[in-house]
Protein backbone atom coordinates (compact mmCIF):
# COMPACT_ATOMS: atom_id res chain seq x y z
CA UNK A 1 0.00 0.00 0.00
CA UNK A 2 2.85 2.43 0.77
CA UNK A 3 4.21 2.03 -2.75
CA UNK A 4 0.72 2.65 -4.12
CA UNK A 5 0.34 5.79 -1.99
CA UNK A 6 3.68 7.06 -3.28
CA UNK A 7 2.56 6.57 -6.89
CA UNK A 8 -0.76 8.28 -6.22
CA UNK A 9 1.03 11.27 -4.69
CA UNK A 10 3.16 11.43 -7.83
CA UNK A 11 0.02 11.39 -10.00
CA UNK A 12 -1.49 14.21 -7.99
CA UNK A 13 1.65 16.35 -8.21
CA UNK A 14 1.04 16.46 -11.96
CA UNK A 15 -2.53 17.62 -11.51
CA UNK A 16 -2.67 19.80 -8.37
CA UNK A 17 -2.27 23.25 -9.90
CA UNK A 18 -4.49 26.12 -10.96
CA UNK A 19 -5.92 24.62 -14.20
CA UNK A 20 -9.03 26.45 -15.44
CA UNK A 21 -10.25 25.56 -18.91
CA UNK A 22 -8.04 26.89 -21.70
CA UNK A 23 -5.09 27.78 -19.45
CA UNK A 24 -1.50 26.57 -19.91
CA UNK A 25 -1.80 24.36 -16.84
CA UNK A 26 -5.02 22.87 -18.17
CA UNK A 27 -3.25 22.02 -21.43
CA UNK A 28 -0.37 20.47 -19.49
CA UNK A 29 -2.77 18.24 -17.52
CA UNK A 30 -4.47 17.19 -20.78
CA UNK A 31 -1.08 16.17 -22.16
CA UNK A 32 -0.25 14.24 -18.97
CA UNK A 33 -3.55 12.37 -19.03
CA UNK A 34 -3.22 11.55 -22.71
CA UNK A 35 0.16 9.95 -22.01
CA UNK A 36 -1.29 8.02 -19.07
CA UNK A 37 -4.14 6.67 -21.19
CA UNK A 38 -1.76 5.63 -23.95
CA UNK A 39 0.50 3.84 -21.43
CA UNK A 40 -2.52 1.93 -20.11
CA UNK A 41 -3.45 0.76 -23.61
CA UNK A 42 -6.47 2.99 -24.22
CA UNK A 43 -7.29 4.37 -27.64
CA UNK A 44 -7.62 8.15 -27.51
CA UNK A 45 -10.24 10.47 -28.94
CA UNK A 46 -9.93 14.28 -28.79
CA UNK A 47 -13.08 16.37 -29.15
CA UNK A 48 -12.02 19.97 -29.95
CA UNK A 49 -13.86 23.13 -28.90
CA UNK A 50 -13.24 26.85 -28.34
CA UNK A 51 -13.41 28.37 -24.87
CA UNK A 52 -12.83 31.68 -23.11
CA UNK A 53 -10.01 32.35 -20.67
CA UNK A 54 -10.00 35.18 -18.16
CA UNK A 55 -7.53 37.53 -16.51
CA UNK A 56 -8.12 40.11 -13.81
CA UNK A 57 -6.26 42.88 -12.04
CA UNK A 58 -6.75 45.19 -9.06
CA UNK A 59 -10.30 46.56 -9.01
CA UNK A 60 -11.73 49.13 -6.62
CA UNK A 61 -14.64 51.37 -5.70
CA UNK A 62 -13.74 54.93 -4.70
CA UNK A 63 -16.31 56.87 -2.69
CA UNK A 64 -15.97 59.96 -0.48
CA UNK A 65 -12.20 59.69 -0.05
CA UNK A 66 -12.47 55.93 0.55
CA UNK A 67 -11.02 53.25 -1.68
CA UNK A 68 -12.56 49.77 -1.32
CA UNK A 69 -11.06 46.78 -3.11
CA UNK A 70 -13.62 44.81 -5.11
CA UNK A 71 -13.18 41.48 -6.86
CA UNK A 72 -14.00 41.30 -10.55
CA UNK A 73 -16.56 38.61 -11.35
CA UNK A 74 -14.98 35.86 -13.47
CA UNK A 75 -15.45 36.66 -17.19
CA UNK A 76 -17.00 40.08 -16.46
CA UNK A 77 -16.51 42.86 -19.00
CA UNK A 78 -14.10 45.54 -17.80
CA UNK A 79 -15.47 48.83 -16.49
CA UNK A 80 -14.19 52.30 -15.71
CA UNK A 81 -16.67 54.99 -14.78
CA UNK A 82 -18.55 57.12 -12.28
CA UNK A 83 -22.11 56.97 -11.03
CA UNK A 84 -24.39 57.21 -8.05
CA UNK A 85 -25.01 54.10 -5.98
CA UNK A 86 -28.33 52.26 -5.86
CA UNK A 87 -29.19 49.41 -3.49
CA UNK A 88 -31.49 46.37 -3.55
CA UNK A 89 -31.87 43.37 -1.23
CA UNK A 90 -34.96 41.69 -2.68
CA UNK A 91 -36.75 41.14 -5.97
CA UNK A 92 -39.47 43.59 -4.91
CA UNK A 93 -36.92 46.30 -4.15
CA UNK A 94 -35.13 45.70 -7.42
CA UNK A 95 -38.39 45.73 -9.39
CA UNK A 96 -39.28 49.17 -8.00
CA UNK A 97 -35.77 50.61 -8.35
CA UNK A 98 -34.72 53.06 -11.05
CA UNK A 99 -31.05 52.22 -11.56
CA UNK A 100 -30.31 52.71 -15.24
CA UNK A 101 -26.68 53.83 -15.65
CA UNK A 102 -26.15 53.70 -11.87
CA UNK A 103 -23.79 51.44 -9.92
CA UNK A 104 -26.09 48.83 -8.42
CA UNK A 105 -25.18 47.22 -5.08
CA UNK A 106 -27.00 43.91 -4.45
CA UNK A 107 -27.34 42.24 -1.05
CA UNK A 108 -29.65 40.17 1.12
CA UNK A 109 -31.84 37.52 -0.49
CA UNK A 110 -30.66 38.43 -3.98
CA UNK A 111 -27.13 37.17 -3.33
CA UNK A 112 -27.60 34.07 -1.15
CA UNK A 113 -26.29 31.73 -3.88
CA UNK A 114 -24.27 32.18 -7.06
CA UNK A 115 -26.42 32.46 -10.18
CA UNK A 116 -26.46 29.73 -12.77
CA UNK A 117 -24.96 31.03 -16.07
CA UNK A 118 -27.69 32.18 -18.43
CA UNK A 119 -26.78 29.74 -21.24
CA UNK A 120 -25.79 26.80 -19.03
CA UNK A 121 -26.83 23.74 -21.06
CA UNK A 122 -28.18 21.43 -18.34
CA UNK A 123 -30.33 23.42 -15.95
CA UNK A 124 -31.31 27.05 -15.38
CA UNK A 125 -33.57 27.65 -12.35
CA UNK A 126 -36.49 30.01 -12.95
CA UNK A 127 -35.52 32.24 -10.01
CA UNK A 128 -32.04 32.73 -11.50
CA UNK A 129 -33.45 33.34 -14.97
CA UNK A 130 -35.95 35.89 -13.65
CA UNK A 131 -33.30 37.80 -11.68
CA UNK A 132 -30.86 37.94 -14.59
CA UNK A 133 -33.58 39.09 -17.00
CA UNK A 134 -34.67 41.78 -14.54
CA UNK A 135 -31.09 43.04 -14.14
CA UNK A 136 -30.65 43.21 -17.91
CA UNK A 137 -33.93 45.12 -18.19
CA UNK A 138 -32.86 47.59 -15.48
CA UNK A 139 -29.58 48.35 -17.30
CA UNK A 140 -27.32 49.46 -14.44
CA UNK A 141 -23.89 50.66 -15.51
CA UNK A 142 -22.29 47.99 -13.30
CA UNK A 143 -23.20 45.66 -10.44
CA UNK A 144 -21.46 44.92 -7.16
CA UNK A 145 -22.75 41.91 -5.19
CA UNK A 146 -22.21 41.96 -1.41
CA UNK A 147 -21.96 38.23 -0.62
CA UNK A 148 -21.03 36.07 2.37
CA UNK A 149 -19.96 32.43 2.63
CA UNK A 150 -20.82 30.30 -0.39
CA UNK A 151 -23.09 27.40 0.63
CA UNK A 152 -21.27 24.85 -1.58
CA UNK A 153 -17.59 25.82 -1.44
CA UNK A 154 -15.06 27.68 0.70
CA UNK A 155 -15.28 31.12 -0.92
CA UNK A 156 -16.17 34.10 1.27
CA UNK A 157 -17.19 36.37 -0.34
CA UNK A 158 -18.11 34.64 -3.59
CA UNK A 159 -18.93 35.88 -7.11
CA UNK A 160 -22.66 36.14 -7.78
CA UNK A 161 -21.94 35.99 -11.52
CA UNK A 162 -19.51 33.70 -13.32
CA UNK A 163 -20.78 34.00 -16.84
CA UNK A 164 -19.12 35.23 -20.02
CA UNK A 165 -22.57 35.64 -21.58
CA UNK A 166 -23.76 38.13 -18.93
CA UNK A 167 -22.61 41.47 -20.33
CA UNK A 168 -23.21 43.89 -17.44
CA UNK A 169 -19.84 44.54 -15.73
CA UNK A 170 -19.86 43.08 -12.24
CA UNK A 171 -17.76 42.58 -9.13
CA UNK A 172 -18.26 41.38 -5.56
CA UNK A 173 -17.40 42.43 -2.00
CA UNK A 174 -18.04 41.02 1.47
CA UNK A 175 -21.61 41.31 2.73
CA UNK A 176 -20.45 43.35 5.75
CA UNK A 177 -19.81 46.30 3.43
CA UNK A 178 -23.40 46.52 2.19
CA UNK A 179 -24.84 48.47 5.13
CA UNK A 180 -21.65 50.52 5.34
CA UNK A 181 -22.05 51.70 1.75
CA UNK A 182 -25.73 52.46 2.33
CA UNK A 183 -24.76 55.14 4.86
CA UNK A 184 -22.82 57.09 2.23
CA UNK A 185 -24.18 60.40 0.95
CA UNK A 186 -26.71 59.46 -1.80
CA UNK A 187 -25.69 62.57 -3.75
CA UNK A 188 -22.07 61.46 -4.00
CA UNK A 189 -20.62 59.99 -7.16
CA UNK A 190 -18.61 56.79 -6.87
CA UNK A 191 -15.84 55.74 -9.20
CA UNK A 192 -15.69 52.05 -10.06
CA UNK A 193 -12.81 50.31 -11.77
CA UNK A 194 -13.18 46.63 -12.79
CA UNK A 195 -10.07 45.14 -14.36
CA UNK A 196 -11.12 42.10 -16.35
CA UNK A 197 -10.17 40.67 -19.73
CA UNK A 198 -11.07 37.68 -21.89
CA UNK A 199 -9.42 35.77 -24.72
CA UNK A 200 -10.50 32.83 -26.88
CA UNK A 201 -8.51 29.59 -26.75
CA UNK A 202 -8.63 26.16 -28.32
CA UNK A 203 -9.08 23.19 -25.99
CA UNK A 204 -10.47 19.68 -26.15
CA UNK A 205 -12.31 16.91 -24.36
CA UNK A 206 -10.13 13.83 -23.95
CA UNK A 207 -11.63 10.31 -24.07
CA UNK A 208 -9.78 7.05 -23.39
CA UNK A 209 -11.48 4.02 -24.98
CA UNK A 210 -11.34 0.23 -24.82
CA UNK A 211 -13.70 -1.79 -27.01
CA UNK A 212 -15.36 -5.07 -26.01
CA UNK A 213 -15.46 -7.92 -28.53
CA UNK A 214 -19.26 -8.14 -28.34
CA UNK A 215 -20.43 -4.88 -26.86
CA UNK A 216 -23.72 -4.54 -24.98
CA UNK A 217 -23.16 -0.80 -24.63
CA UNK A 218 -20.59 1.34 -22.90
CA UNK A 219 -19.60 2.15 -19.34
CA UNK A 220 -18.46 5.74 -18.79
CA UNK A 221 -16.06 6.45 -15.90
CA UNK A 222 -15.59 10.20 -15.44
CA UNK A 223 -14.07 12.85 -13.17
CA UNK A 224 -13.68 16.52 -14.01
CA UNK A 225 -10.05 17.58 -14.48
CA UNK A 226 -10.40 21.39 -14.58
CA UNK A 227 -10.41 23.80 -11.64
CA UNK A 228 -11.72 27.25 -10.86
CA UNK A 229 -9.29 30.16 -11.10
CA UNK A 230 -6.86 30.66 -8.21
CA UNK A 231 -7.18 27.24 -6.60
CA UNK A 232 -4.85 24.21 -6.72
CA UNK A 233 -7.99 22.05 -6.78
CA UNK A 234 -6.53 19.08 -4.86
CA UNK A 235 -9.79 17.70 -3.44
CA UNK A 236 -11.85 19.30 -6.21
CA UNK A 237 -10.95 17.38 -8.27
CA UNK A 238 -7.36 16.16 -8.59
CA UNK A 239 -8.29 13.43 -6.11
CA UNK A 240 -11.09 12.37 -8.45
CA UNK A 241 -8.71 12.23 -11.42
CA UNK A 242 -6.29 10.11 -9.36
CA UNK A 243 -9.14 7.66 -8.63
CA UNK A 244 -10.05 7.78 -12.35
CA UNK A 245 -6.53 6.76 -13.38
CA UNK A 246 -6.28 4.03 -10.74
CA UNK A 247 -9.65 2.68 -11.87
CA UNK A 248 -8.54 2.75 -15.51
CA UNK A 249 -5.63 0.48 -14.58
CA UNK A 250 -7.93 -2.10 -12.96
CA UNK A 251 -10.98 -2.17 -15.26
CA UNK A 252 -11.81 -5.33 -17.16
CA UNK A 253 -15.00 -5.97 -19.13
CA UNK A 254 -15.63 -8.33 -22.03
CA UNK A 255 -19.29 -7.27 -22.12
CA UNK A 256 -19.07 -3.45 -22.32
CA UNK A 257 -16.95 -0.86 -24.03
CA UNK A 258 -15.17 1.31 -21.47
CA UNK A 259 -14.63 5.05 -21.83
CA UNK A 260 -12.50 7.02 -19.38
CA UNK A 261 -13.56 10.67 -19.52
CA UNK A 262 -11.72 13.43 -17.60
CA UNK A 263 -14.37 16.09 -18.14
CA UNK A 264 -12.80 19.39 -19.12
CA UNK A 265 -15.12 22.25 -18.23
CA UNK A 266 -17.23 21.24 -15.24
CA UNK A 267 -16.11 24.45 -13.53
CA UNK A 268 -16.69 26.53 -16.68
CA UNK A 269 -19.83 28.54 -17.38
CA UNK A 270 -20.65 26.67 -20.62
CA UNK A 271 -19.55 23.15 -19.55
CA UNK A 272 -17.84 22.83 -22.93
CA UNK A 273 -16.20 19.43 -22.42
CA UNK A 274 -19.43 17.84 -21.22
CA UNK A 275 -21.35 19.33 -24.16
CA UNK A 276 -18.74 18.07 -26.64
CA UNK A 277 -18.87 14.57 -25.16
CA UNK A 278 -22.68 14.40 -25.14
CA UNK A 279 -22.72 15.52 -28.78
CA UNK A 280 -20.19 12.78 -29.58
CA UNK A 281 -22.39 10.19 -27.81
CA UNK A 282 -25.49 11.31 -29.70
CA UNK A 283 -23.79 11.43 -33.09
CA UNK A 284 -22.54 7.88 -32.63
CA UNK A 285 -25.89 6.64 -31.26
CA UNK A 286 -24.04 5.10 -28.33
CA UNK A 287 -25.92 3.17 -25.68
CA UNK A 288 -24.62 3.97 -22.20
CA UNK A 289 -25.08 1.10 -19.74
CA UNK A 290 -24.15 3.30 -16.78
CA UNK A 291 -21.94 6.19 -15.67
CA UNK A 292 -19.58 6.42 -12.70
CA UNK A 293 -18.76 10.01 -11.74
CA UNK A 294 -15.91 10.68 -9.28
CA UNK A 295 -15.98 14.12 -7.67
CA UNK A 296 -14.09 15.33 -4.58
CA UNK A 297 -13.35 11.93 -3.01
CA UNK A 298 -10.71 11.05 -0.41
CA UNK A 299 -11.07 14.02 1.94
CA UNK A 300 -8.84 13.60 4.99
CA UNK A 301 -10.78 11.99 7.82
CA UNK A 302 -13.64 10.83 5.58
CA UNK A 303 -14.67 7.59 3.93
CA UNK A 304 -15.56 6.88 0.30
CA UNK A 305 -19.25 7.67 -0.20
CA UNK A 306 -21.32 5.96 -2.91
CA UNK A 307 -24.71 7.11 -4.21
CA UNK A 308 -26.83 5.47 -6.92
CA UNK A 309 -29.30 6.90 -9.46
CA UNK A 310 -31.66 5.08 -11.88
CA UNK A 311 -30.13 1.62 -11.30
CA UNK A 312 -32.26 -1.54 -11.37
CA UNK A 313 -32.91 -3.47 -8.18
CA UNK A 314 -30.46 -6.17 -9.32
CA UNK A 315 -27.70 -3.63 -9.91
CA UNK A 316 -28.33 -2.06 -6.50
CA UNK A 317 -28.05 -5.52 -4.98
CA UNK A 318 -24.63 -5.86 -6.64
CA UNK A 319 -23.58 -2.55 -5.10
CA UNK A 320 -24.90 -3.72 -1.73
CA UNK A 321 -22.99 -7.00 -1.90
CA UNK A 322 -19.72 -5.16 -2.54
CA UNK A 323 -20.38 -2.84 0.38
CA UNK A 324 -20.64 -5.68 2.93
CA UNK A 325 -17.50 -5.90 5.02
CA UNK A 326 -15.60 -3.42 2.85
CA UNK A 327 -13.58 -0.92 4.84
CA UNK A 328 -13.69 2.78 4.13
CA UNK A 329 -16.67 2.59 1.69
CA UNK A 330 -20.19 3.67 2.73
CA UNK A 331 -23.40 4.94 1.17
CA UNK A 332 -23.86 8.71 0.98
CA UNK A 333 -26.77 11.04 0.12
CA UNK A 334 -27.91 11.74 -3.42
CA UNK A 335 -26.75 15.05 -4.92
CA UNK A 336 -26.83 16.54 -8.41
CA UNK A 337 -24.26 19.36 -8.58
CA UNK A 338 -21.85 17.37 -10.75
CA UNK A 339 -21.22 15.82 -14.15
CA UNK A 340 -23.53 12.89 -13.45
CA UNK A 341 -26.59 15.16 -13.44
CA UNK A 342 -26.65 15.47 -17.25
CA UNK A 343 -26.87 11.67 -17.47
CA UNK A 344 -29.10 11.04 -14.45
CA UNK A 345 -31.71 13.53 -15.70
CA UNK A 346 -31.87 11.47 -18.93
CA UNK A 347 -32.65 8.32 -16.96
CA UNK A 348 -29.19 6.78 -17.39
CA UNK A 349 -28.00 4.75 -14.37
CA UNK A 350 -25.28 6.62 -12.47
CA UNK A 351 -22.98 5.90 -9.56
CA UNK A 352 -21.29 8.82 -7.80
CA UNK A 353 -18.11 8.47 -5.75
CA UNK A 354 -17.25 11.28 -3.34
CA UNK A 355 -16.25 11.95 0.30
CA UNK A 356 -18.60 10.90 3.09
CA UNK A 357 -18.27 14.36 4.69
CA UNK A 358 -18.72 16.31 1.45
CA UNK A 359 -21.56 18.42 2.89
CA UNK A 360 -20.22 18.36 6.44
CA UNK A 361 -16.78 19.94 6.10
CA UNK A 362 -15.48 18.45 2.87
CA UNK A 363 -16.37 21.53 0.83
CA UNK A 364 -14.85 24.05 3.27
CA UNK A 365 -11.69 24.69 1.25
CA UNK A 366 -12.86 23.97 -2.30
CA UNK A 367 -12.56 26.75 -4.92
CA UNK A 368 -9.97 28.51 -2.72
CA UNK A 369 -6.18 28.64 -2.43
CA UNK A 370 -6.56 26.36 0.61
CA UNK A 371 -7.56 23.32 -1.50
CA UNK A 372 -4.10 21.74 -1.35
CA UNK A 373 -2.67 18.23 -1.04
CA UNK A 374 -3.19 18.40 2.74
CA UNK A 375 -6.93 18.01 2.10
CA UNK A 376 -6.53 14.61 0.44
CA UNK A 377 -5.86 11.17 1.93
CA UNK A 378 -4.01 9.31 -0.86
CA UNK A 379 -4.63 6.02 0.93
CA UNK A 380 -8.34 6.27 0.09
CA UNK A 381 -7.75 6.42 -3.66
CA UNK A 382 -7.22 2.69 -4.02
CA UNK A 383 -10.31 1.88 -1.91
CA UNK A 384 -12.42 3.93 -4.33
CA UNK A 385 -10.78 2.46 -7.44
CA UNK A 386 -11.20 -1.10 -6.14
CA UNK A 387 -14.90 -0.58 -5.42
CA UNK A 388 -15.57 0.86 -8.88
CA UNK A 389 -13.61 -1.84 -10.74
CA UNK A 390 -15.22 -4.61 -8.67
CA UNK A 391 -18.68 -3.20 -9.42
CA UNK A 392 -17.90 -3.05 -13.14
CA UNK A 393 -16.64 -6.66 -13.07
CA UNK A 394 -19.70 -7.87 -11.19
CA UNK A 395 -22.14 -6.10 -13.50
CA UNK A 396 -20.22 -7.28 -16.58
CA UNK A 397 -20.40 -10.92 -15.45
CA UNK A 398 -24.12 -10.71 -14.68
CA UNK A 399 -25.95 -12.43 -17.54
Amino acid sequence: MNGGVFMIKDIMKNIVKDRPLGSKNNTAVLFYLENQFATLGYDIQKLPFLCTTWKTGYSCLKLQERSIEVHASPFSPSFEGCGKLAFAESIDELSDLECQNLILILGGDLVSVSLQPKNYPFYYPDEHKNLIELLEKKQPAAIIAATGKHPLCGLEPFPLFEDGNFLIPSAYIHEDLFSDLQTSDPRSLAHLSIRSGKTTQQSCQLVGMKKAEKSAGKIVICAHMDSKYDTPGALDNAAGVAVLLETAKKLQSSRYDIEIVPFNGEEYYEASGEVAYLRYIEENHDKIAFVVNIDSPCHVGSEIAVSLYNFSADAKQCADSLMDGRRKVVYGPEWYAGDHAAFAFRGIPCMVITSSDLFDGGLNDTHTIRDTMENVDPGLVEYAADYISDFVSLISSDE
